[in-house]
This record gives structure tokens, sequence and C-alpha cells, in this order.
């Protein structure tokens, strides 16, 4: 849950209606074209492109939005050995996609590289990291807020 609501804050601001220009939408700002439609066939097994109006639902975004964390961490950085270092991996991710977080570390997209070197860090290693070596500034200071928020809402857990 601090998860959930560490991403929700950064995202939106824990407005419903929020938009924004890639498009994403909702609260936890998916894109229907890559994680909304990726998240819906990993809950519901149909491949189908979704539509602002059901991503502006909270019950419906929230779902989705935990479902693509799941699809980072339990796929794409199921080899991180250490949980908080695959959860900084999977925040930055969420932002960027799993290529840009292996870029960070490799220089290229393959992921396979890059979690050996991650594993050969420490967490906080990882995460400095991370805020040094995205390719973005945006997913730089993402990975910021979502990790210092988190501390925000331990009481939800």
């Amino acid at each position: 849950p601090t998860l959930v609501f560490a991403v929700v804050h950064t995202e939106s601001y824990f407005n419903p209606k929020a938009r924004s220009g890639v498009p994403a939408f909702g609260l936890m700002q998916l894109v229907p074209k890559s994680a909304g439609r990726d998240a819906y066939l990993y809950v519901y097994k149909i491949d189908t492109l979704l539509t602002p109006t059901y991503l502006y639902e909270p019950p419906n975004n929230v779902e989705l939005g935990v479902a693509y964390f799941n699809i980072l961490l339990t796929k794409y950085f199921k080899d991180v050995k250490d949980e908080q270092s695959k959860i900084y991996c999977a925040v930055a991710a969420y932002n960027t996609g799993a290529g840009n977080v292996a870029r960070a570390f490799t220089g290229k997209t393959k992921l396979k590289p890059a979690v050996e070197k991650i594993n050969a860090m420490k967490p906080d290693e990882v995460l400095g990291h991370l805020k040094k070596k995205l390719p973005y500034e945006e997913t730089q200071k993402y990975v910021v807020n979502v990790t210092s928020r988190m501390k925000n809402y331990d009481e939800w857990k």
C-alpha cells in the first residue's frame, strides 16, 4: 500500500481525472496502449485498448496500476535478488519503461546484463545509480519523489 499511495501521490496528486500530455489517465496515470493494455491483458486475459473513461474510474485505474507493478516486479525484474532494489527498478520502469532502466546500468536495453549489475550492488547504490544515470531527468526526479513519499504512507502497511 505504501508504494501505491506514493505512486498515486506522485502521478496525479490523488486526482482521479488527471491527464498527462502522453496521454496517461487517472490516479496512476496509465497509458491505454502500453501499461493499461498490458495490465488488462494480465488481469482479464483479454487484449483490448482501454478508453479514458474506463481509466478515470478509480477502482479500474488502481487495479490496473497495481497489476502493472506486479508485471514489472514478477516478470521484468524477477531476477533482481534484493526486494528493495527490485522496487527501485520497478518504480523507475513504471515511469520510463524497463528498457530505459536497463540502459541506465549497461547502456543497452537488454535486462539480463542490467540485472547482473543490479545484483552486484546494494539497494542504496541501485537507487543512487538510478538517480544519476536514468536517461531522463523526469524519471530521475520521479524515483526520488516516489521513494521518499513512501515514508508518508507507512501507516497503511
